[in-house]
């Protein structure tokens, strides 16, 4: 939806009487959300404004905009947060994990594929087909993407993991996010470590995701970068160099410290969790079987 630019229509300030029916839809749309935390997302003193926009495909969308970062988008008669307020509000919705380098991929459009969810140990979320979801990275609870549900919990399951998991409308790093004060993902980490994907993938969603898996170049901050970082007690001594080399950071693009963060994984991995008799090995198989637990 905001994978490429928008135009602005117009951009007012939220009448009062605005500013109460937005403050009714939301806690419609989203029962989990107190009185207080609907008071503080539209406070009534602060300056709340209306934008209407049209997105490079002529949806028309209406973006409430507090602090000069848009906490909800309205289309298609339905309200939908933004990740700058999943931030502050991080259950909010039903979320789905995945890897950390499909990101790049539903930020250029693409939407989640059953295959490249990671079931948590405590199995999927339960959702609706069309219920508002949000999807995170393993190791990481902030949301970084929101859109609906492909089909149900129950279909999911049932497909295999198969097929599409998620329509994607909103991402971390999309148009939407850099409208706002281009804020980066705080750092939450997860309770529950994640299960094996269930089902095997065929043919044509393995490669999806081999591709996903491929180390491309991923905007992040470089708190974000700590997600990935190997755990120091799992490191074997002959790969102490990663400690120089984590020291170096600030003076690597965020391209290079993902390159060697992988690079790193996956050389742990092979040499400490893969035995002879199990190769060769999908990638896909390879890297949530064996790589995740190097992270």
């Amino acid at each position: 939806m905001f994978a490429k630019a928008f135009r602005v229509k117009s951009n007012t300030v939220i009448k009062g009487s605005d500013r109460r029916r937005l403050r009714s839809d939301v806690s419609a749309a989203f029962p989990s959300l107190s009185a207080e935390d609907l008071n503080e997302l539209i406070p009534n003193k602060e300056e709340l404004n209306i934008v209407k926009i049209y997105a490079h495909k002529g949806d028309g969308v209406i973006l409430y905009v507090l602090h000069k970062n848009p906490i909800f988008f309205h289309l298609e008669k339905r309200l939908f947060p933004s990740v700058y307020t999943l931030w502050r509000y991080p259950t909010m919705l039903p979320a789905f994990a995945t890897w950390p380098p499909v990101l790049q991929k539903l930020t250029g459009g693409a939407d989640l594929m059953l295959p490249g969810v990671v079931v948590a140990a405590d199995g999927l979320p339960e959702v609706e087909q069309g219920d508002c979801c949000a999807v995170t990275l393993v190791m990481n609870r902030a949301p970084v993407a929101v859109g609906t549900a492909a089909v149900s919990s129950a279909e999911m399951r049932n497909s295999g993991m198969k097929g599409r998991g998620v329509n994607i409308l909103h991402t971390y790093m999309d148009q939407l996010w850099a409208f706002g004060d281009k804020s980066h993902p705080p750092v939450m980490p997860v309770t529950n470590s994640p299960a094996q994907v269930e089902g095997e993938e065929c043919e044509e969603e393995e490669q999806e995701v081999k591709d996903s898996s491929d180390p491309a170049p991923v905007e992040t901050s470089c708190q974000n970068m700590q997600e990935l970082r190997l755990d120091e007690h799992e490191v074997l001594k002959e790969e102490e160099v990663v400690e120089d080399t984590n020291k170096e950071e600030d003076s690597r693009s965020p391209q290079e410290q993902m390159d060697e963060l992988l690079l790193q994984c996956f050389l742990h991995a092979l040499k400490t969790k893969v035995k002879k008799s199990q190769l060769p090995l999908l990638t896909s198989n390879f890297l949530r079987n064996h790589m995740v637990s190097c992270w």
